[in-house]
Order: structure tokens, then C-alpha cells, then sequence
């Protein structure tokens, strides 16, 4: 851009028809020979170019300023000097998640809180026993009424037992705590589950044929499955749940190698198939017993008359 005095110049060609020759300097009017009437344009010209300042044009048009004389122009104005960078540090470690879960400790160890007094066996045994005889006491307590009910109670912890721990407490546990936590907890809750159930069958079994079952086809019937139910328990209790919980165990132990070889992985996956063998027979054999319970429901109903 060509400029004269230091402002920014607009060039206009001068229609002239007069040829182009060497170039020369532009010739500024004398001082005091500007045209009245151009406030703030200061004209050169030459034989060929007229120039002329359009300081006041472009001001209101292409550059703003404010009301000390500065430009507010962001392309005129100077760069603010950039502050100084500190050496670079090392970094700091990435914050967690907000929606992280806490880190479990599973090590720790105590007592969760102090049992109650209405939460031991004894005083649980006494109410059950004081709630039989409340009962009893408004009705006559024969050989047979004591025998029905100890039937019914039992077939009741029977079929309760094994439809809360097969369809929602292994389910629940089993999708919500880690595999090998999951495993530790089962290994203690189904001795304890197998002799419940494996008692009450008895129990079930012993009254129903002392009270002459025997008598009936129907009451064969449920002798028989009650009987063939207490053998597949009592397998389960003695025989296949400590096989499965020994194989587990010895996966948990190569599992938790800081290292493990090509032998430990074989092992690993040879103790998984023997695992999942053993387990599924388990699980048939459970699955038979409840479905004896829920059949011998079917044959108690039978039994019951409903007065007209």
C-alpha cells in the first residue's frame, strides 16, 4: 500500500491518456496549498497517480476507536505478551471417576454389629415353642393334630428353603460379588443349606408314615418321593458338595499365583471342567428334591376337605 506522512492512501488511477514513462517521485503540494474543504487528506501526486488519504473513511468503516484514541481493533492492537511457562512438571495422577465406586476392603475383619437378644437361637426356639402351645392350648393336642403339624411345619422349611436359596439368593450373589468372594460364601452357606433341607425331609418322611400313609396308593406314592428326595440330599450334603467345593478351592489357589505357567493354565482349565461336571450334578439332584416338595404340596391338598 502506497502512503504519504505516514496515513493510509487510497489510490485512484487519474484518466489521463498521456504514455507511460520513467517512473518519478510523487511531488507533495507545498504547504498550504491543500484544497480547503479536505479536513484531514493529504494529497500527493505525481504524473500518473493521484493519491489521496481516506484516514477518516476507513477509520469509521474499518477500525473503531474508543474514546482515548486507541484502536479496539483485535487485528491492530498489540498482542498482550504471553506470561511466562513454568518447566513442565510431572503430571498429577488423574483424578477418579464421581461416579467411582469405593474400593472394598475385603480384609478387614470384626463383628458386623452385636446380635440382640431376640436374635439368638435360644430365644428364637422358646418363641417358636410358646407360639405351639398358644395354639395347642385352644385345641386338642392328640398324637395325630401334633404329628400333622410337625409334618406340615417340616414340609413348609422344606419346600421354603429350597425355593429362596435355588431361584433368588444363589442368583442374587452370584451377579453381584466378585467370582471368588462368591465362591467363599457359597462354600459356608451350602453345608448348612443341605442339612436344613436334608433335615426336614426326614422329618416330612417319618410323620407322613406314621401317620399311615401306608394305608393309600396315594400315600405310597409320597413316601416314595419323599424317600428318593432324602437320598439325593443326603448325597449332596456328604458326598458332592465337598468335591465341588475342593475343586474350587483349587482353582482359587493357582488362580492367585503372582505368575502362572503353561502347566498352571492346564490345570486351571482341567479343574474348571471337573468343576462345571460335579456342580451340574449337584444342581440335578437338588432340582429332583424340589420338585418331590413342590409335588407332596399337591398330595397335602388332596387331603384337605373344605366344609361346605
Amino acid at each position: 500500500m502506497l502512503a504519504c506522512s505516514g496515513a493510509p492512501m487510497r489510490i485512484s488511477l487519474v484518466a489521463k491518456s498521456r504514455p507511460a514513462t520513467a517512473p518519478h517521485l510523487p511531488r507533495p503540494y507545498n504547504k498550504g496549498s491543500v484544497p480547503s474543504g479536505l479536513r484531514s487528506h493529504r494529497v500527493c501526486v505525481s504524473n500518473f497517480v493521484r493519491i489521496r488519504s481516506v484516514a477518516s473513511d476507513a477509520a469509521s468503516a474499518t477500525q473503531p476507536y474508543d474514546t482515548n484514541g486507541s484502536s479496539s481493533n483485535p487485528a491492530v492492537t498489540a498482542a498482550p505478551t504471553s506470561p511466562a511457562v513454568a518447566p513442565p512438571s510431572a503430571a498429577p495422577p488423574p483424578a477418579a471417576p464421581a461416579n467411582a465406586a469405593p474400593k472394598v476392603n475385603e480384609n478387614f475383619t470384626g463383628e458386623m454389629l452385636k446380635p440382640s437378644i431376640f436374635n439368638t437361637p435360644f430365644v428364637r426356639a422358646a418363641s417358636v415353642l410358646g407360639a405351639v402351645a398358644a395354639v395347642a392350648g385352644s385345641t386338642l393336642l392328640l398324637p395325630n393334630t401334633f404329628g400333622a403339624f410337625l409334618h406340615v411345619t417340616s414340609y413348609a422349611v422344606l419346600l421354603g428353603t429350597q425355593l429362596w436359596n435355588t431361584f433368588f439368593v444363589g442368583i442374587t450373589m452370584f451377579k453381584n460379588l466378585p467370582r471368588q468372594t462368591f465362591g467363599k460364601v457359597q462354600s459356608k452357606l451350602f453345608p448348612q443349606y443341605f442339612a436344613l433341607t436334608t433335615g426336614a425331609n426326614l422329618l416330612a418322611l417319618v410323620t407322613l408314615a406314621l401317620a399311615g400313609a401306608t394305608a393309600t396308593s396315594a400315600g405310597v406314592r409320597a413316601l416314595v418321593a419323599l424317600g428318593v428326595s432324602l437320598v439325593g440330599l443326603l448325597v449332596n450334603w456328604l458326598a458332592i458338595e465337598p468335591i465341588c467345593t475342593d475343586l474350587m478351592f483349587q482353582r482359587y489357589d493357582i488362580e492367585n499365583l503372582p505368575e502362572k505357567t503353561e502347566a498352571d493354565k492346564e490345570r486351571i482349565a482341567t479343574l474348571y471342567k471337573q468343576f462345571g461336571k460335579w456342580h451340574g450334578i449337584s444342581s440335578l439332584v437338588n432340582l429332583v428334591s424340589f420338585c418331590v416338595a413342590v409335588g407332596h404340596g399337591w398330595f397335602l391338598a388332596s387331603l384337605l376337605v373344605v366344609a361346605a
